[in-house]
This record gives C-alpha cells, sequence and structure tokens, in this order.
C-alpha cells in the first residue's frame, strides 16, 4: 500500500476548505482531546515530528514548545487553516515550526520524521489506507506514529446521523453523488490496516467520551463547523435547519433518556505505532 502516497493531487477527492477562524473559535472540544495525548508523549526535545490535520496550529505550536531543539512540521489540506496557522504560530514566532498546505493520503516526505502525530483528523480521511501508507513513508525506520481518531461503536456518530439526515427526501435532492467524507473503524480494523501498511502496533484502546456543551446554541455551533462538508451542498439560508434536524435526531441517540440534550457522545480510538 505504500505507493499510495504518489497519487497526485489533482486525481484525488475534492477535500473542503474549512474556516479557521470559525474553527479557532469553536474547536475548545478538539484541544482537550489532542491534550490528553500530548500529556503521554515521552519527547527529548530533539525529534524531527510531523502533525498530520494540524487546523488552527494551536497544538502544533505547543508540540514545537517541547521539541525546542528539534523541528516540527503542521501539514493540513485547508489553504485558509495553514494561512490561519502561519500567521499566528510560523517561523516568526517559533523557529522550530513551520506549515505546509499537504494531503494526509500523499504526503510529500520520505523518511524525514522520527514522530508523526494526529488529533481528529485522519476519521475525515475515507481513504485511511492511503493516509497510514503516506505516514509510514513520512517515518524514519523505528519512527513512531501516535494517532488519535474517532471510531466506531456501538452507538451512531454525529457523522451517522448527518448521513440518515441527508438521505431523507427532504435533503436527499442536495446530496446526489455525495459520498461519505468520514470513516470510523473499530481498534482491531484500524490495527489490521496498520500493519498492512508496514507498521508494528504498539498499542490500541478505544474509550467513550462525553462533553457537554451547556447550550443548544454551543452545540449547535460546534455541530455547523464539523458538518461543513455536508452543508456546503446547501443554500446558505437552509444550512441552520440541516444541523437543527441533525441535532433533533441525534440528542435521541445519545441522550438515550437522560435529558443530557447538550451532551456529545463519541469514541476515541488511540494507537501507537512503530514503523518498521
Amino acid at each position: 500500500m505504500h505507493g499510495w502516497n504518489k497519487v497526485r493531487h489533482s486525481l484525488l477527492p475534492h477535500m473542503t476548505e474549512w474556516n479557521a477562524a470559525e474553527y479557532s473559535r469553536r474547536s475548545s472540544l478538539q484541544e482537550a482531546m489532542a491534550q490528553e495525548v500530548l500529556a503521554l508523549l515521552d519527547l527529548k526535545g530533539s525529534e524531527r515530528i510531523l502533525d498530520v490535520g494540524c487546523g488552527d496550529g494551536k497544538i502544533t505550536a505547543e508540540i514545537a514548545s517541547r521539541a525546542p531543539q528539534g523541528s516540527v512540521v503542521g501539514v493540513d489540506p485547508s489553504h485558509d487553516m495553514i494561512s490561519f496557522a502561519q500567521s499566528r504560530f510560523g517561523p516568526a514566532t517559533r523557529s522550530n515550526l513551520r506549515f505546509e498546505v499537504a494531503d494526509a493520503r500523499c504526503l510529500p516526505f520520505q523518511r524525514e520524521f522520527d514522530l508523526v502525530v494526529s488529533f481528529n483528523a485522519l476519521h475525515w480521511v475515507p481513504e485511511q489506507d492511503a493516509a497510514l501508507g503516506s505516514i509510514h513513508s513520512a517515518l524514519i525506520s523505528g519512527g513512531r506514529a501516535q494517532l488519535r481518531l474517532v471510531a466506531r461503536g456501538a452507538r451512531k456518530s454525529l457523522e451517522n446521523v448527518a448521513e440518515e439526515i441527508r438521505r431523507t427526501s427532504k435533503w436527499s435532492d442536495y446530496f446526489r453523488d455525495f459520498h461519505d467524507p468520514y470513516l470510523h473503524l473499530t481498534s482491531d480494523e484500524y490495527a489490521a490496516m496498520a500493519e498492512r501498511n508496514g507498521f508494528r502496533v504498539l498499542g490500541v484502546n478505544t474509550r467513550d467520551h462525553a462533553w457537554d456543551f451547556g447550550s443548544h446554541a454551543a452545540f449547535s455551533a460546534f455541530t455547523a463547523v464539523g458538518c461543513v462538508e455536508w452543508t456546503r451542498r446547501l443554500p446558505e439560508a437552509e444550512r441552520p435547519e440541516f444541523i437543527n434536524d441533525v441535532l433533533d435526531r441525534y440528542r435521541a441517540v445519545a441522550a438515550d433518556g437522560s435529558g443530557e440534550e447538550n451532551t456529545f457522545k463519541f469514541y476515541q480510538m488511540d494507537i501507537s505505532l512503530l514503523a518498521i
């Protein structure tokens, strides 16, 4: 599968631009989940590190502060995200940090990094086989990957619900030729995929998480940012109604009669890999 990383960008499906400023305002959950992983990383301070799906660059900048004698590169397919990250955390603020536009499925690196990290980005890459092969190619032999992403579990995800809503008669006309923009796998499925791409699995686990947004408005704003792959198909005036439909159905999934109507529940997979 390592040949996947040679696929030209022009042959890959379109990836939606995210609104970086809005993401930065609404990403406290993503930041908290990344911080959990950062707390467990045992860095010497001289590593060459790649952050795949770096988003607004906030976490990538923190990684750079923990590797002062090393170097850190943050990549994201969104030009807006990279522009935002460069303006706030680029080389002018940290000499060991830079940002580049790049696709996880065909990273432009060969045997350059000691460590690759990714925090809740890779589940937005349906072609995760390609991404893992590309990550393997970016690592030196004996390099490590520490990945966190949304996993498949017994309960429907918010993305599953968005897919159900877009297939209803009310919305389906807007979604002809639409393909699922995400892939959720179990720990066993992801571990097997990693091994096929040249990794040894050092550890993998999936845990259930819950995050209380505290209000309908906050949960709705978070959902609007996360559902951009769906709402970009809709007239702007109809996007709030689509988000409301998603949340109305999702609450029945997540609350389960508990009254936690503003609580987001999700499965987080952590996987530690060694490039062999």
